[in-house]
């Protein structure tokens, strides 16, 4: 492991990074760590957008003091990643990207209107031409495969996905666009005018979406795992009892039961969403059916079909059971940036 001092693995990192071009990395939470988790800022924002930024910056303020880096990437965390590359001095500069933690793919499908717009600025003002790399927690790795999607899209898929959403973002009423985000987007990318290569490490990202390769052309998955079925021994195993799940005796639980069919619903306050969700999961997952979730969850799969998976056996000696958040939270944790910035920089550059 390496200090936050300035160790050769960080100077080694830091170079690696730089000769390599990637000029930023954005850290982006995932589900529940969000700034709207029931959607309902949202519904603010189509008639007062000022309003519901201040209470999304006030919501995420208090939800990073009750939580912590316990799956959660804060403003600590990225601090002290910035000083391991560099500081201020370093080419590769750290970010933190906000979306609202929804657990429905509509949430997510809004973040990636709003994570492509932070990618444009940062390319804009920073990156000119060069590599972003993304550390996604959780689903927010599913809203960065969404995005993959969606900008690797031919044209007609792409103008078909933002005419069967909207619904979503233009007033039936009033016949006006009321989440300015989603016009933007669309118009800038059927404007073809090229994205930026994205390489993307995820952690603990339930396996949902495909990716597109030539998106994301560097990509891996980092997944708490423990050795439970000696005959199959990268099984993800169900928890036998709360104990197990106290302890993380699997690994990560979250991300063994996150798979397609344990969505939420939409708001009840946005009616016009629950059509829109309905059509997003016969876009991105045609063939899921919430009475096949028990047995894919029996069959135990860890491994994406898109990119390398890792998996690792976390220690929690000197944590107690609630922060390992049943075995999920532990990659947002200080102890192990070090870990995930040296077999990050090693295996993509």
């Amino acid at each position: 492991m390496c200090g936050a001092d300035g160790s050769n693995e960080d100077r080694h990192a830091a170079e690696l990074l730089d000769q390599n071009g990637v000029r930023a990395i954005l850290l982006i939470h995932g589900t529940f760590a969000g700034n709207d988790i029931a959607g309902l800022v949202r519904e603010i924002a189509r008639f007062s957008p000022v309003s519901a930024r201040r209470i999304r910056e006030l919501g995420k303020r208090w939800l990073d003091d009750f939580v912590g880096e316990i799956g959660n990437y804060t403003e600590d965390f990225a601090g002290e990643l910035s000083r391991r590359l560099g500081g201020d001095s370093s080419p590769t500069k750290v970010h933190c990207f906000q979306w609202s933690g929804e657990n429905h793919h509509l949430g997510r499908a809004d973040a990636v209107m709003s994570l492509i717009e932070k990618i444009d600025s940062i390319c804009d003002s920073e990156v000119s031409g060069n590599r972003v790399l993304i550390w996604a927690h959780s689903h927010g790795g599913n809203v960065v495969a969404m995005l993959s999607q969606i900008v690797g899209a031919d044209r007609t898929d792409m103008e078909s996905f933002f005419k069967q959403t909207r619904l979503h973002y233009h007033s039936p009423t009033f016949d006006k666009v009321d989440l300015s985000a989603w016009q933007r987007v669309k118009d800038r990318l059927l404007s073809r005018d090229g994205f930026p290569a994205l390489d993307v490490a995820t952690f603990g990202t339930p396996l949902r979406y495909r990716w597109h390769r030539q998106i994301c052309p560097k990509l891996l998955h980092f997944i708490q795992h423990r050795v439970v079925d000696a005959e199959h021994p990268t099984k993800a195993v169900l928890p036998q009892s709360p104990q197990d799940v106290y302890r993380a005796t699997a690994g990560d639980y979250v991300q063994h039961l996150g798979i397609a069919g344990t969505d939420f619903l939409p708001s009840i306050f946005a009616w016009r969403d629950w059509l829109v969700e309905r059509r997003m999961g016969t876009m991105f997952e045609p063939t899921a059916r919430r009475r096949d979730v028990w047995k894919k969850l029996k069959l135990g799969r860890r491994a994406s079909c898109d990119g390398a998976t890792l998996l690792v056996d976390y220690s929690f000696a000197d944590n107690p059971w609630y922060g390992k958040l049943f075995g999920h939270g532990v990659y947002t944790m200080h102890q192990w940036l070090p870990f995930h910035l040296r077999e990050i920089t090693e295996r993509f550059y």
